[in-house]
């Protein structure tokens, strides 16, 4: 029964690692460097919904479309007027330009959610499904974390299909892949740079107003999720949506289950501790111009099997 109820609740909280690191990990494959202000998009999401729903009264519905419009709008103005105009740079100044210009997003988002909504954490209603439940198999789940995991799923499934299914989905996959062959080939690279950001600050919009709904929102709720994506991130592929999404959901529930048994400081430190050694394997394991660990792995393993004969 305990098992149980700590895999549900893994899977539970590894929807909201997983929703978040999936929009990080899009921008953050094309632009090839973090987008350090993802957090403030996370939780712009929320204060808009709250600023619709609480404070205008509209229905909760609307609220979430008023959401995804406003953070995807916000995305694309910061594509255009400052992200874009720093692509031609040498590698160098854009690595720079991009990390100094997010990190100065970032603190300038904040102070503005507190300026205009005030620091104390705020409670987020959505429909009343924080006080329904379902009982199931002797594991009660709220109403809301049975919709969290169900619109995570659906996410993903939607984000499948843009992404294998779409001409700017595989677009998309040939700039991760190499963005100078990618515009050689006639993928238009600026508007998908566009379409990527506008998709995922949309999608860390929502993921920030189910965060916020699950626990409280404050202007600094998505800081300590921003460590945890760049971890599932890693581990999961840069610009690789499936990957970050398996991640999520095992770091979800890899914390679910420790938390029965080791302190916070401990969880943390054995996460950072796999990352590190997720390196060192890499460094290993990898050739030079290889890039898939576990093709990798599997090559080795492969050629060690057929000596062995």
């Amino acid at each position: 029964m305990v098992l149980l109820e700590t895999l549900v609740n893994g899977l539970i909280q590894g929807s909201i690692y997983a929703l978040f690191a999936a929009s990080f990990t899009i921008i953050f494959g094309v632009m090839d460097i973090p987008n350090m202000a993802h957090a403030a998009l996370f939780a712009g999401g929320a204060y808009v919904f709250y600023q619709a729903t609480i404070l205008t009264g509209l229905p909760w519905p609307v609220g979430i479309v008023v959401a995804v419009i406003a953070i995807g709008l916000l995305g694309a103005i910061l594509e255009r007027g400052i992200f874009a105009r720093l692509y031609d740079r040498t590698e160098s100044e854009y690595v720079f330009a991009i990390i100094l210009a997010t990190l100065g997003l970032a603190r300038i988002f904040e102070r503005a959610f507190a300026q205009v909504w005030g620091h104390e954490p705020k409670e987020v209603p959505l429909a009343g499904l924080q006080s329904g439940s379902l009982h199931a198999a002797g594991v009660t789940v709220t109403s809301l974390e049975l919709l969290v995991f169900i619109f995570s799923i659906a996410s993903f499934a939607f984000l499948y299909w843009v992404i294998n299914h779409t001409e700017t989905g595989l677009g998309l996959q040939a700039i991760v892949q190499d963005r100078d062959l990618a515009r050689l080939k006639g993928v238009n690279v600026g508007r998908t740079f566009l379409i990527a950001f506008v998709l995922g600050s949309s999608m860390a919009g929502v993921a920030g107003v189910l965060n916020a709904a699950m626990f409280s929102l404050t202007p600094d709720m998505g800081s300590s999720l921003l460590i945890k994506a760049f971890i599932v991130v890693i581990l999961g592929g840069i610009g690789r949506v499936v990957g970050a999404a398996v991640a999520g959901y095992a770091l979800g529930i890899y914390e679910a289950f420790a938390i029965l048994y080791l302190s916070s400081y401990y969880i943390y430190a054995t996460e950072f501790a796999v990352l590190i050694l997720f390196f060192l394997l890499k460094a290993v394991v990898l050739s030079e111009g290889e890039d898939d660990l576990g093709a990798a792995i599997a090559d080795r393993v492969r050629g060690l099997t057929e000596v062995t004969r």
